[in-house]
């Protein structure tokens, strides 16, 4: 029990790591996922140890478990008219009289079948709706997971070098700045090209990433019969109801919103067969059972409803967070007289640099101020490929410092009558 126990918390425990993408994009990532399978665990309770009870008459009382056996196999409905006829109701979708099963055109409840065994031609049938989620919402919860871990995915495959870096400066220290340096914001290794569609790709992975928080939501409405989309907006509504209103379904004029999502209460149809030397003998019940399950599948969906929607919104936030910074960036690249001897070191060396090295030092920013500084500084005096970058310190002549490493002298000399 001791190792189950040990287990499961390692599976659902947030544990502080390396974390190579943005906050929003960790809420998509791993708490919704840990949420699933926390959600599909607790379904799954309900699954193995949750018993169903129905009601069946005194004929029938030495199957009664046979009826409910094969009512869970089979699934349960209620009628899909009687949404509207609460005050006829003995439990939400089901007439007080269990015979009735259609409605006539000035919408009485009636039998189709009448008193002489015959069609009742004026009553049209209602629409049964069929509850069978039970058999498969814990393995649709968890499955959930897999979907919104897919972007992290695509994230890591595209983004091997800042995972590099970051690994780089967690393990790192002073001595590794140099190495940083030049590698990383080195052109002959990690080229302008590759490193500009990298930064657009990521752009398109915030969007995936909304992506999939809107299938999520999509999906599960579908799943659940196109009434989870506002579920949570009529489980607040309900919750504004007086109390003594809100529980009695006469007076409500209104469903709760927990048993028009799922009901925990609802009708299975059994057919008897009886066959002896007197001869053949048929019969068909209609019994009243209920889904315990159901009501914690409500509160399960419920709660799965507002990290759904705080999801969209996240991840919403996360993509006008990058296009923010992106521009910013942006601005940095094609503004770079902007950034003179008066503006701070990190602004003048952003000037200089693409869109991704942005990325690098931002990151290396926020793991190690220290290090952020020195590579600053180091940038100043070093950065292969680029040629040669305007000094930083105040100027007054055009005196231009080279960032390539030891010049041949002949090639200085040169340069020195140039200028």
């Amino acid at each position: 029990m001791h190792g189950l126990t040990t287990s499961l918390w390692e599976v659902i425990s947030w544990k502080s790591k390396s974390q190579y993408d943005t906050a929003g994009d960790q809420y998509t990532r791993i708490f919704m996922p840990k949420l699933f399978i926390i959600s599909s665990l607790i379904m799954a309770f309900s699954y193995f140890n949750d018993k169903l009870n129905c009601m069946v008459s005194s004929r029938l009382n030495g199957l009664k478990e046979f009826v409910q056996e094969t009512c869970w196999i089979q699934g349960f409905y209620i009628y899909h008219e009687m949404h509207t006829k609460l005050n006829e109701s003995s439990y939400y979708g089901i007439p007080e009289y269990t015979g009735y099963n259609g409605i006539t055109k000035d919408g009485q409840l009636c039998s189709t079948i009448n008193r002489a065994g015959g069609v009742h031609t004026k009553c049209a049938p209602m629409t049964k709706r069929y509850f069978l989620h039970y058999q498969w919402v814990p393995f649709y919860v968890v499955s959930l997971a897999i979907l919104y871990y897919v972007p992290y995915l695509i994230f890591k495959s595209v983004n091997s070098d800042l995972i590099s870096l970051v690994d780089t400066v967690e393990t790192g220290n002073l001595r590794d700045v140099d190495k940083i340096a030049n590698n990383y914001f080195n052109y002959r290794i990690n080229s302008k090209v590759k490193m500009k569609i990298i930064v657009w790709v990521n752009l398109m992975i915030k969007v995936i990433f909304i992506v999939v928080n809107i299938s999520g939501f999509l999906l599960t409405d579908y799943t659940m019969d196109g009434r989870f989309i506002d579920y949570g907006l009529n489980w607040i509504s309900w919750n504004d109801v007086p109390n003594h209103i809100a529980h009695d379904i006469v007076k409500r004029g209104t469903p709760k919103p927990g048993d028009h999502f799922l009901p925990s209460v609802g009708m299975c149809d059994i057919h008897e067969a009886l066959n002896d030397k007197r001869g053949i003998y048929i019969d068909k019940h209609k019994v009243i059972c209920e889904i315990s399950q159901n009501i914690r599948y409500q509160y399960n969906f419920i709660i799965l409803w507002f990290f759904f929607a705080s999801g969209l919104v996240i991840s919403s936030f996360g993509l006008l967070h990058s296009i923010f910074k992106l521009l910013k960036s942006m601005f940095w690249v094609y503004s770079p007289k902007l950034f003179d001897h008066e503006t701070s070191l990190s602004n003048r060396v952003h000037s200089q640099l693409t869109l991704r090295e942005m990325e690098y030092l931002d990151k290396i920013r926020q793991m190690d101020m220290t290090m952020y500084g020195e590579i600053l500084r180091e940038l100043t005096r070093y950065k292969p490929s680029i040629g040669s970058i305007k000094k930083f310190a105040p100027q007054t002549t055009s005196e231009m410092i080279t960032l390539l490493p030891s010049a041949p002298k002949e090639i200085q000399n040169h340069w020195d009558r140039l200028v």
